[in-house]
């Protein structure tokens, strides 16, 4: 893999095709690149197409204090610059949703498009409106909350496990899911450990101001949500979540393609669905080179 030399370190990342906007695909939480190997190689052909690893992630560096939604929002826009990608589509999955949420607030100049693949909203609800000290102190416990849970490196493995078995419900995708868990678990425990609460608070501080500056186009795919429990499940017809209701809120202009029945990795379990939404996306907005 090519790497773009930070003095934190190097991030690595996957570069094909030809062809303006860029499409950048960015991952989620403990995971990486190849999350996205049935779009790559799919868009290759009428698009630059490039999916980093994230700091902590893949073969990308590790350095405490910089595996965060900032952070890595910041590596994405200097590798773009880097690689001298001036108009780019960002499409993010789960926690790299925030991190293209953020990469467009920091380079706005950039960015053409966003398409997040099932975000879900850290917070209980719907925050406008609220005083600032009170979504701070909200904030400030759901960092406490998942702190707790990553205190220790004990049962790592089975949070791990617990983790990626709400995030398939169809034994079809069970090998998906066993690879999924063996490649979190060669991540020592302390990348878990700063990464969760932190990315668990910043959605309480700037996930809905994030939504209300957007001015780009959007396509959002809900597949499922985050509930009362704190258990990722399905979404159901009908239904509504704190992440469908911000986007509608914040950001009405944007599409929402709703996938009943799928799991969190919709971009894996229906690829050819989710590729053509994409460009269907790409179309209407003349994002295509």
């Amino acid at each position: 893999m090519p790497e773009l030399r930070l003095p934190e370190g190097n991030v690595y990342y996957e570069r094909a095709g030809a062809g303006s906007p860029a499409l950048v695909w960015i991952h989620g939480a403990m995971c990486d690149h190849e999350d996205w190997r049935e779009q790559f190689g799919h868009f290759a052909g009428r698009h630059t197409v490039v999916a980093p690893d994230l700091a902590g992630h893949g073969k990308s560096y590790a350095v405490p204090g910089r595996i965060n939604v900032d952070a890595f929002a910041s590596d994405v826009v200097r590798l773009l610059r880097e690689l001298g990608i001036g108009n780019a589509v960002l499409i993010g999955h789960s926690m790299g949703c925030r991190v293209v949420l953020e990469a467009q607030h920091l380079a706005p100049e950039i960015v053409r498009g966003l398409v997040m693949v099932d975000c879900a909203y850290l917070s209980p609800g719907v925050l406008h409106g609220k005083p600032a000290a009170e979504i701070a102190a909200i904030a400030q416990a759901t960092r406490a909350r998942l702190g707790a849970v990553y205190a220790s490196d004990e049962g790592h493995a089975g949070r791990v496990r617990d983790g990626f078995a709400q995030m398939f419900f169809d034994s079809r995708f069970d090998a998906e899911r066993e690879a999924m868990e063996r490649r979190a678990n060669t991540r020592t425990p302390w990348i878990h450990r700063e990464l969760m609460p932190g990315f668990a608070a910043w959605d309480v501080m700037n996930i809905e101001p994030r939504l209300a500056e957007l001015k780009v186009p959007m396509l959002a795919f809900a597949s499922t949500w985050m509930n009362p429990g704190h258990r990722r499940v399905s979404l159901q017809p009908g239904m509504s979540t704190p992440w469908l209701d911000a986007l509608r809120l914040h950001a009405p202009h944007a599409e929402i393609s709703l996938h009943h029945g799928a799991g969190h990795f919709v971009m894996l379990e229906r690829p050819a669905e989710v590729n053509a939404e994409i460009e269907a996306f790409l179309q209407r907005h003349k994002l295509v080179g």
